[in-house]
């Protein structure tokens, strides 16, 4: 079992891999009233969220065929066609935005990587499925939850509540606050680590294979970062201040 989950670890680098050049992107601009959050959706590839810099969401999303080591044994011969007949589908739902790639129904959208650049409000939360791939978040205050079966998630947010799982990979958190309440990390095959302002803190329990580490702060903000089988690392700080003129 261990040896299956160090395997699995060393193709994470290559889960996401795609050929250079992007075959078609799709762009869009919606207005983010009404909305507080973001949801986005992803089979295979990559979710890059930022802070926009107006008061609209902004869209980007290039398509091209997946030559991931996992998926690339198995033939798909429709690709193209799959991606030239793809479209942005978005929605607003009790306050959320939904975003996805809408594809021809009974498509096979195995051989299609997705990777996703959106700038919203940095007021926004962050909401994020992906099956196999990448999430990076940065400069959002309203909150990260995602769920990911293979692949990693990198974090750097100037606060928020943080709920993060994945089945196999990595998670790497920064949150450049001292606000937080209880903090959970735990890794059923793997390793935890937790600083607060560069110091390892934390209850750290040792189990099989496996590690937890706990905290409880002041705070409101609930940490919750979990792996089946990889690793899990937070590091928490106080707010840079702002120097005078800058």
């Amino acid at each position: 079992m261990r040896r299956l989950a160090i395997f699995l670890l060393f193709l994470l680098p290559l889960a996401a891999c795609t050929q250079q050049n992007t075959v078609r992107t799709l762009e869009a601009t919606l207005p983010a009233s009404g909305a507080s959050s973001l949801l986005t959706q992803t089979n295979i590839g990559s979710v890059t969220i930022k802070p926009s810099p107006d008061a609209e969401v902004h869209i980007s999303v290039g398509l091209r065929p997946s030559s991931n080591f996992l998926w690339g044994l198995i033939a798909h011969h429709d690709t193209p066609d799959t991606i030239k007949a793809a479209s942005l589908a978005h929605n607003l739902n009790d306050h959320t935005l939904e975003l996805s790639v809408q594809y021809p129904e009974g498509a096979d959208t195995g051989g299609v990587n997705e990777t996703w650049t959106v700038a919203v409000p940095a007021t926004f939360g962050v909401m994020s499925h992906i099956n196999i791939g990448k999430l990076h978040v940065t400069g959002t205050s309203g909150g990260v939850a995602a769920q990911i079966n293979i692949g990693k998630v990198a974090l750097d947010v100037p606060g928020g509540p943080l709920d993060v799982t994945i089945n196999v990979g990595k998670i790497a958190a920064q949150a450049h606050t001292l606000a937080y309440g209880d903090v959970a990390l735990a890794a059923n095959v793997g390793n935890t680590s937790l600083t607060v302002d560069g110091l390892s803190v934390g209850d750290a329990q040792k189990e099989g294979a496996g590690s937890q580490m706990s905290y409880h702060g002041k705070g409101s903000d609930t940490i919750n970062l979990k792996v089946n089988t990889g690793k899990a690392t937070l590091a928490l700080s106080a707010p840079t201040a702002t120097k005078p003129g800058a």
